[in-house]
């Protein structure tokens, strides 16, 4: 980045620190219009891979290319890690970036997207994974929840072999980028509707027969029995390859992004290490947990989980058990307890008195939102900053306040809130709406918060 667009962005966040010291009200922005010349669809790697509810890329490039915050080789982490927006424009920007995430998918993606191999080979294997994989006889299909309702016999056939041809890959960078290739197939291929995040398999007779919806369903059952999987493979592999390129062109190699734990609340060392990551070792923090009862990451990535053997099926509820802002829970540990926020607690027992499982869901994020938050301030540097992306919403129609609680927690326990941010959101994601008992988000805060002194 040239000096004058880290000064720009120096003015930016100054002018936000400034407006928000006069009155401490949210500055309402939009961050599409802030850097109109940043396409999302056409930045370096960032579409390798389809992942719902991911980070606008224009929020961390802002945060990460100035010299107020962090300067070039400072050491950034994500705690919530998701498809590694955070962790790309880091490495771009010249920082060394952490991330962290309970999904294996996203940890694979992320690991991906900032890899730098041989191009070349990365071409030569593509073509031999395809050739080897089309003259298998023998092969075995993965524990994949529901495969055969989710995919023609054929496609199944396909997918497997193409499985096989990978996991003989060497390479191991290579064979990660295949899989991740692989992945971003599977759904490509299914009879998952592609425009819902979570799979639900399309079905024409939802509509009236001969409309326009129920022609256009009908014609994509009828695609899927026939397609490809092996050219569709090969599409998505050379357009990977492509975004691969750019990243290896842009990016210092004496910069490092690479993934460290699975627990935002357990920050290691290093992956499914004991160690845990130094106090006051990061200089600055950007993450967007997940909301309240509104993600469903482990669900939305089943298939891809189970394709790219990094789960079987019966392991996925376990996975799930692993997420911050999960939905599930046994009736006899519907029991609540104070979070210690106390607009939150209020909150709470409200919500119990309507609806205990709503109640234990929300309770439950907060709590081991604690632990993450406290986890994120443990690890940061006396001076270093925090930015969380989080949005609110409704639970049994009334107001999840999730920034207000979050900003009384970090300040309560001694860090700086240097400013607030409202942007909206374009596209929801994960962000699913409950009749009755929860609501859509459609506002994103933007917190800014400084360690101004040891915790």
């Amino acid at each position: 980045m040239n000096p004058e667009e880290i000064a720009n962005n120096n003015e930016i966040i100054l002018d936000f620190i400034q407006r928000y010291t006069i009155d401490d009200n949210p500055i309402e922005i939009s961050f599409r219009k802030l850097f109109p010349e940043i396409k999302t669809g056409e930045r370096y790697t960032h579409l390798i891979h389809a992942y719902p509810a991911k980070l606008l890329v224009h929020i961390p490039y802002l945060f990460l290319n100035n010299t107020i915050l962090s300067k070039e080789g400072d050491f950034v982490l994500d705690p919530f890690v998701g498809s590694g927006t955070v962790m790309l424009e880091g490495l771009l920007a010249n920082r060394n970036v952490y991330g962290a995430d309970a999904n294996p998918l996203a940890r694979l993606i992320s690991e991906v997207k900032v890899s730098t191999p041989d191009l070349t080979k990365l071409k030569s294997t593509a073509k031999s994974i395809v050739a080897k994989a089309k003259m298998y006889k023998k092969y075995n299909i993965p524990s994949v929840v529901n495969y055969e309702y989710w995919f023609p016999q054929t496609t199944i056939l396909s997918l497997s072999k193409i499985l096989t041809a990978i996991n003989k890959t060497e390479d191991d960078d290579i064979r990660k980028f295949m899989l991740i290739s692989f992945s971003n197939c599977i759904k490509k291929v299914s009879y998952a509707d592609q425009r819902i995040s979570v799979p639900v398999k399309l079905n024409p007779n939802r509509y009236p027969i001969n409309s326009k919806e129920w022609d256009r369903i009908s014609s994509r059952i009828s695609q899927l029995e026939t397609i490809d999987v092996f050219e569709k493979f090969n599409q998505i592999v050379n357009e990977n390859i492509v975004r691969l390129k750019s990243v290896n062109n842009s990016i210092d190699s004496k910069y490092k992004a690479r993934i460290i734990s699975d627990d935002a609340r357990n920050l290691t060392c290093s992956l499914h290490g004991k160690k845990r990551l130094a106090k006051e070792s990061i200089q600055l923090v950007i993450t967007s947990p997940p909301y309240a009862g509104a993600q469903k990451y482990i669900r939305a990535s089943s298939l891809n989980i189970g394709w790219t053997e990094l789960a079987k099926a019966n392991e996925l509820l376990c996975l799930e058990r692993k997420n911050i802002g999960r939905e599930h829970f046994k009736k006899k540990d519907l029991q609540i307890c104070k979070t210690g926020i106390k607009d939150a607690d209020i909150l709470i027992e409200q919500v119990n008195s309507i609806n205990p499982t709503r109640a234990k869901i929300i309770c439950t994020y907060i709590l081991e939102m604690i632990d993450a938050l406290n986890e994120m301030v443990r690890v940061l540097k006396t001076g270093g900053f925090l930015i969380l992306i989080v949005g609110n919403n409704k639970v049994c129609e009334l107001e999840f306040n999730t920034q207000e609680y979050f900003t009384n927690y970090l300040t309560s326990i001694g860090l700086k809130l240097k400013f607030k941010l409202i942007d909206d959101i374009r596209s929801y994601g994960l962000m699913t709406k409950r009749n009755k008992t929860a609501d859509i988000i459609s506002r994103e805060w933007i917190l800014a918060f400084q360690k101004t002194s040891t915790i």
